[in-house]
């Protein structure tokens, strides 16, 4: 038995298909919150329709593997009795808020967020403690855990170095998280690396980069959609871009453009998440590697969405240089990953950036005229560095 935390999330949808259709039994678990705060905080919705759990609770029963759902909080809800029930062999824990931009909105909203996201890995870790001790617990980071500007290679979780004459133990690689969502990731970091070592926890926590896409093979095939968001707070700059793109606005660059990050399609990621799944963690030390595919600037993802729109569509999109909302550097700087654990083990990119944009625009055209009453949702309002009243 396989639970899946944050089963109707963008990546939880995507997962569990991919587990059904390869003949596992999987318990879902959701409160729903993605949704609540993308249409209630966000005023928007997914670009792209999402099914009722009920109603696709119902398809999955097309697939080979069976499911089963519950709607529960992780933090106050009575998932341990699940726990002792089936005692999973596999939890996978995606039920985290993933976004920087709506962790700064205001003190309300940062401490429901670092709650959600740093209580609720707590509580999962105590459970399985308590309940099911031999079971393989698998979480994604962030790769903006990292100090993106820190000008040396970004190594896979753990390092040593010199100083002063003397050679360090191995230790977990600096940190440096650029927004409240990212230090509530690195914190459950900290507490992963410290558990697994009180415990001889089998854990793998996936430094993940910045995932975006629409496509699968199941979603494709049951047309299941996993939500497609593209507000500042929910939608990565990709398919923020092609949204943008769709509906004729000039693609957002932030301040200069040149600041560089790591992306992997939606597919991909999951790809990355099975592979954890046959590799399980032995105990004591947490398993850590970096999950990406490419790392580019700002402005060459907005130029390959520009490429893609023109060669392929009916589309001519321009770029616009607006000031950065966040409290980072957007010049030119060294930024280069370590991803030799997850390659080792098989991973291969399965499309690249421009064939992927290039399927989520064919996906959203037809959505255009529904999109176009949400145009204002696109354009970054949350600051970042603005100072408290």
């Amino acid at each position: 038995m396989i639970f899946v935390l944050g089963c109707d999330g963008y990546l939880g949808n995507a997962l569990t298909q991919r587990l059904l259709n390869e003949g596992y039994d999987v318990m879902g678990f959701d409160n729903f919150w993605r949704r609540q705060w993308i249409r209630e905080d966000m005023k928007s919705k997914s670009a792209t329709p999402i099914m009722k759990m009920r109603d696709k609770a119902k398809l999955f029963k097309n697939y080979d593997g069976c499911f089963d759902f519950k709607e529960i909080d992780i933090i106050d809800g009575d998932i341990e009795s699940w726990f002792e029930e089936f005692e999973p062999d596999v939890i996978f824990n995606l039920a985290h808020n993933p976004s920087a931009p709506y962790s700064m909105i205001s003190r309300r909203v940062a401490n429901n967020v670092l709650v959600n996201n740093i209580i609720g890995t707590n509580n999962i870790l105590w459970y399985i403690k308590e309940r099911c001790p031999k079971c393989h617990y698998i979480t994604i980071g962030t790769a903006g855990e990292y100090d993106h500007y820190g000008n040396i290679d970004i190594e896979e979780g753990f390092f040593s170095f010199e100083h002063k004459g003397r050679k360090s133990n191995r230790m977990i690689f600096p940190r440096r998280p650029g927004s409240i969502y990212h230090t509530s990731k690195t914190a459950s970091t900290y507490l992963i690396d410290y558990l697994s070592r009180a415990w001889s926890l089998r854990c793998t926590d996936v430094m993940q980069g910045i995932v975006f896409g629409a496509y699968t093979p199941e979603i494709d095939k049951y047309g299941i959609y996993s939500r497609f968001d593209f507000d500042e707070a929910g939608g990565t700059v990709i398919n923020r871009f092609v949204v943008q793109t769709v509906l004729g606005i000039p693609l957002t660059i932030y301040g200069a453009g040149e600041h560089k990050r790591s992306f992997l399609s939606l597919n991909d990621s999951i790809q990355a998440l099975m592979i954890a799944l046959k590799n399980p963690a032995q105990g004591m030390v947490v398993q850590t590697w970096n999950q990406l595919s490419e790392w580019h600037s700002m402005n060459e993802i907005a130029q390959m969405v520009i490429e893609v729109a023109r060669e392929n569509f009916d589309l001519d999109p321009t770029a616009q240089w607006i000031d950065t909302p966040r409290a980072e550097y957007t010049g030119e700087h060294y930024y280069n990953f370590i991803t030799e654990k997850l390659t080792s083990k098989g991973y291969i990119p399965s499309r690249t950036i421009k064939e992927e944009i290039e399927y989520c625009i064919k996906t959203l055209l037809p959505y255009k005229k529904e999109l176009d009453n949400l145009r204002h949702v696109v354009i970054p309002k949350i600051d970042f560095r603005k100072k408290p009243m």
